[in-house]
């Protein structure tokens, strides 16, 4: 069974993917897989912090109330 995510490793996975959005594919699925599953395990406080921090608003995603 794989080893399940800490918070550090999605956001991580979120910074790398994010300077690729547009560029790289699946980019931006990555990001909302990422996103999806901070907001399962740690709210969705954390994963509009996330948006956030990483100024994917600019990119298409938005908070969530």
């Amino acid at each position: 069974m794989p080893k399940e995510k800490s918070l550090n490793e999605w956001r991580a996975m979120i910074d790398r993917e994010a300077d690729c959005v547009g560029i790289k594919p699946y980019s931006h699925n990555i990001i909302t897989l990422a996103l999806g599953a901070i907001a399962k395990k740690w709210g969705r406080d954390e994963a509009n912090r996330a948006i956030e921090n990483f100024g994917l608003e600019g990119m298409g995603w938005h908070r969530q109330k």
